[in-house]
């Protein structure tokens, strides 16, 4: 039966229904959180969750380059698994030395990142901020193996993980919330994040240690096959966390701790719909470098035009049904707790969404071809965007004024930008045929 279903709709079938478990199992622990921790802490909760896409920049963009050389082999009919071994041995190492670097930098960051919450003293902001950090690295390192997956359309498998360490997450979170310690913050913070890393780099060890006991050179040419395009990908998503992550940063330095646990609620709710629309991308991103690779672009076209309207129609549904359910849901997640989600700022929530659905899906496209050079020239110019206005914004308009930052950013670049250069590449290619 399995075997009848095209495997891109296995696996964004399998995403759907991992991330509804990890959703609601995501929900019930904020709820958890808030009750156990109360807002003040939970936003020290949201700040440090919220540097997550920082950490997984630690593989150096291996595991993306490692899963476009996979597809583009497999579309050839050849083997990869040195590929494979190469990754995994560089990956570890990268782990490693992000861990030494941590150590050194957590008591100079830490106080800078988070200069309110003032119930935390320098010793136990750094102690979070360290924590947080090294679980982070090791989610990082092991998400490599889905890349892997991915690559061999059984992404499958790397939707499940996720569901499972959720669900212990969860029991994780709730005997932490019914013990009264003094550091239940910290403890949460590990009962939180621990499983989502735990797991998968246990994964990660199944599926390529034991040919990393055997090896006994690193093959020179493939690591740097690996390195060459996966630095690009690792410069192009650093400029990306310039746009997409620095939000909670900037809300960490001007804004008090409920505007906080709004937009970290709002977010929460939204990115369970995203996600419906990224594990699309996920799962057909090694079809389009299939299809690129043979240069078969009315399929990759195609693709683009049938998401975007999917993805689109997604986000409008539930921005109207967020609009008049987002307070029964508030008082499910926050009960007695004064939190107030404005209208306005659903919309606005659900109109950045949208933005970021149209730009992705080029931005995939461009990517799963390895053609980074659009990112490199623009992306700086977009985080700059994005940095400015938010605290500029920020401070006048509130929690909005960082989603005026960000919706402004992405008009005024990747709009625009991104189906050009799609279009401009697609035209040389099928121009050499």
């Amino acid at each position: 039966m399995l075997n009848k279903i095209p495997p891109h709709l296995l696996v964004a079938g399998s995403a759907w229904l991992s991330r509804l478990i990890t959703a609601a199992v995501g929900l019930v622990s904020i709820r958890i959180l808030i009750q156990g921790l109360g807002t003040d802490q939970y936003a020290v909760y949201a700040v440090l969750g919220g540097l997550q896409g920082w950490y997984m920049l630690a593989d150096l963009g291996i595991g993306t380059s490692l899963q476009n050389h996979i597809s583009e082999r497999r579309a050839g009919g050849h083997h990869y698994e040195d590929l494979v071994v190469t990754a995994g041995l560089v990956t570890m190492s990268f782990m490693l030395l992000s861990f030494v670097l941590l150590y050194v930098a957590s008591p100079l960051l830490a106080p800078r990142i988070m200069p309110g919450f003032e119930f935390l003293n320098a010793l136990e902001k750094t102690d979070h901020f360290f924590i947080v950090g090294v679980i982070s690295i090791v989610t990082c390192a092991g998400s490599v193996v889905y890349r892997i997956w991915y690559a061999e359309q059984k992404g499958y498998l790397a939707n499940i993980l996720p569901a499972g360490a959720s669900i212990i997450s969860l029991v994780a979170v709730y005997l932490v919330s019914r013990g009264h310690h003094e550091h239940r913050l910290y403890w949460s913070l590990v009962a939180a994040f621990g499983p989502a890393g735990i797991i998968p780099i246990a994964a990660f060890f199944h599926r390529i240690g034991r040919n990393l006991l055997r090896i006994r050179s690193v093959n020179r040419d493939v690591l740097l096959l690996l390195l060459k395009r996966g630095l690009k990908f690792w410069l192009t998503a650093i400029m990306a966390a310039g746009v997409l992550q620095v939000d909670y940063l900037i809300m960490a330095r001007y804004l008090p701790a409920k505007e906080i646990v709004v937009y970290n609620l709002t977010a929460k709710i939204f990115t369970l719909v995203y996600f419906m629309y990224t594990s699309i991308l996920n799962a057909i991103w090694p079809l389009c470098a299939e299809a690129i690779a043979k240069n078969l672009w009315s399929e990759v076209l195609g693709y683009v035009r049938r998401y975007i309207y999917i993805g689109v129609l997604l986000i409008s549904c539930s921005t109207i049904v967020l609009v008049f359910l987002m307070p029964q849901l508030v008082g499910l997640l926050a009960p007695g707790k004064v939190v107030h989600v404005p209208v306005f700022f659903i919309i606005l929530v659900g109109l950045y969404n949208i933005i970021r659905i149209w730009s992705d899906t080029f931005a995939m496209v461009l990517q799963s071809m390895s053609y980074l050079r659009p990112f490199v020239i623009y992306i700086p110019v977009q985080a700059l965007i994005t940095i400015v206005l938010q605290m500029i914004f920020a401070p006048r308009f509130g929690v909005s004024g960082i989603l005026y930052g960000l919706i402004l950013s992405f008009l005024l670049t990747s709009v625009w930008i991104l189906p050009w250069c799609v279009a401009r590449r697609r035209n040389m290619m099928v121009s050499k045929v």
